[in-house]
């Protein structure tokens, strides 16, 4: 069974030398796998999860992402894991973490996931 919950966040950033400072608008949809719940049928419990998007969420929203601990070269594939790490701290469903900026059909972005044991 697969979950999953999106959330949107404003920022600002700069990735020298390829651009000066500028902003976005992102999108995330962070991904949790595992066996149903015999009750509710999910894969994880959205309304914990959810604590710990709101958490990440205050962190970079209306942000310069430069300025947070971790993201001093925040592209797109270091902030997607960046919010992979922080989410799977406390959530062992956490399968992938989708980013995304930009208008619906020109948007870009980046998967980051869960790599497995070698």
């Amino acid at each position: 069974m697969e979950t999953y919950k999106e959330f949107t966040f404003e920022a600002a950033h700069k990735l020298e030398p390829y651009s000066g400072l500028h902003g976005h608008s992102f999108k995330v949809s962070v991904h949790l796998v595992g066996e149903p719940d015999p009750v509710f049928g999910w894969a994880a419990n959205l309304y914990e999860v959810e604590k710990q998007i709101d958490a990440i969420h205050g962190i970079l929203d209306h942000t310069y992402l430069n300025d947070i601990e971790g993201l001093s070269v925040p592209s797109l594939e270091n902030l997607a894991k960046w919010i992979f790490d922080k989410l799977a701290e406390k959530s062992p469903a956490l399968d992938r973490v989708e980013l995304k900026r930009g208008a619906e059909g020109q948007a870009e972005g980046c998967i980051y996931r869960r790599r497995e044991a070698a």
